[in-house]
């Protein structure tokens, strides 16, 4: 019985083929030389990047909810690790930081500017709070029409920002500028990842520098929205503290100051002429990126096997979380937050679902992952401040959840209570018996957030040892 010849070709190859001439054999035989030669040098940067892997240093995938604070954690490792890189790069911020204050300006004056008219009570879908503010005075009216150049500012800045593209966000497929008016919160800025922003405003503050003379357009686009920043900040700092306003956000129940990218109470600094963003600005500043992004940081410090630091920051809301997977099967580490402050609040894509109840429903999908079954999590219950602020304002745990029952609206056993669910959670729901390491944190606080890190680092640089047969 006749088989099939093997397709696969034999090695070393017949010396010489039926009609073959001796030319044709040596091209033959220099062409399948040169094929394994090709062949033999891609296996061996196959396993060279299979061994390179093993000693690229930490990767570790930041996960939760959106606004849970994983860019800021992320902020706080590129601070510990290279803080003369983060001091050179914080100028590059100004920009993010003005906007952040402009919309929270912008939004204000929209808000009580609106509510006369019945926009607001349209939106919020609750008349009784149109009784509970009061009437807009004459200066007051009169400090919003002062404010009314902030308009173009925030417009100025979105394209400094976006490269003169609107930036897109998951509501708005057409643009920043055309996005839905929020009655509880104030806008932000969206960019797709990678953009490279920040490297293309480093590079264009480089040029600038390095240039002796620039065209009026140029020092229009860079000094225009500073100029009138330092001429309104008086106008802005006496918006804040209107007891009008006060009022009226607070019988709204809407709390700017518990919202990423809050500056209203730094006005007079940040918008002098001459602002230089601080690290604790930087760490505040508010950028969402919409899409997963990969952070490169080179350790100023430390082993050489721990000197480089890949940080995959994905996209919380819910449409983005389907891209969490593909980061799965190759980090050592899994970050976790879950903000304790969300449990009287809903997400922002849908108000059906509390905070809180999203956070815990994320970990228990998460911990219950057979592909991460080997990986140890980090569980960061952050905005413990926050948590401080609500419950001390008076705000009752036990309303929002309901199991808390019989126990003090006190900081320190409710955040001990929530610790519980979440560690009872990796125990019940993990494939295997894992390590968890779980703390309690404020990302804002650079110091404690260095303590927690530098716990990180010990912890990872075994892990790195260990894979490289040292320990």
């Amino acid at each position: 019985m006749l088989r099939r010849a093997s397709s696969v070709p034999s090695w070393p190859p017949a010396s010489i083929r039926e009609g073959e001439t001796e030319e044709e054999r040596k091209a033959r035989t220099r062409e399948e030389a040169e094929a394994k030669r090709v062949s033999d040098a891609i296996d061996r940067q196959i396993e060279t990047d299979r061994q390179q892997k093993k000693l690229s240093g930490a990767k570790i995938l930041l996960l939760g909810q959106a606004e849970s604070g994983k860019s800021t954690v992320l902020k706080n490792f590129q601070l510990h690790f290279a803080p003369k890189a983060f001091e050179i790069e914080a100028e590059v911020w100004r920009p993010v930081i003005h906007l952040n204050l402009v919309r929270s300006v912008n939004f204000v004056v929209n808000y009580i500017s609106t509510r006369n008219q019945g926009i607001r009570d349209a939106l919020l879908g609750h008349e009784r709070r149109a009784s509970n503010s009061g009437p807009l005075t004459a200066d007051l009216r009169k400090l919003c029409i002062r404010l009314a150049p902030l308009r173009q500012v925030e417009e100025n800045l979105i394209k400094i920002l976006s490269g003169r593209l609107p930036p897109r966000s998951l509501d708005d497929p057409i643009g920043l500028v055309n996005q839905a008016y929020n009655p509880a919160k104030a806008p932000e800025v969206s960019i797709p990842s990678g953009s490279g922003w920040k490297q293309a405003l480093s590079l264009k503050r480089r040029s600038e520098e390095s240039q002796k003379t620039r065209s009026s357009a140029e020092r229009s686009e860079d000094g225009q929205s500073r100029r009138i920043l330092a001429a309104l900040g008086d106008d802005i700092a006496a918006l804040w503290r209107d007891p009008v306003v006060q009022q009226t956000l607070k019988a709204a129940e809407i709390a700017l100051d518990e919202q990423p990218g809050f500056f209203l109470d730094q006005v007079q600094r940040i918008t002098s002429e001459d602002y230089k963003p601080r690290p604790e600005d930087v760490l505040k500043a508010r950028v969402t990126t919409i899409g997963p992004e990969e952070h490169q940081i080179i350790a100023e410090n430390g082993p050489d096997n721990a000197r480089r630091w890949t940080i995959y920051d994905v996209g919380g809301s819910k449409g983005q979380r389907a891209t969490w997977a593909q980061f799965f099967d190759d980090v050592n580490i899994i970050i976790f937050l879950a903000p304790m402050s969300g449990f009287n609040q809903v997400l922002a894509e849908d108000e059906s679902v509390n905070r809180l109840t999203d956070s815990i429903r994320l970990w228990q999908m998460i911990c219950s992952n057979k592909i991460l079954s080997n990986i140890e999590f980090v569980l960061f219950l952050n905005k413990l401040d926050i948590l401080d602020s609500k419950l001390k304002s008076g705000i009752q745990f036990s309303s929002f959840v309901t199991s808390y029952v019989n126990k003090p609206n006190e900081t320190k056993p409710v955040a001990k209570y929530l610790l519980d669910v979440f560690v009872s959670m990796h125990q019940q729901y993990s494939p295997k018996r894992r390590k968890l390491h779980p703390h309690l944190t404020c990302a804002v606080d650079t110091k404690a957030t260095a303590s927690v890190i530098h716990r990180i680092q010990d912890l990872i640089l075994v892990k790195l040892l260990s894979q490289t047969n040292i320990l």
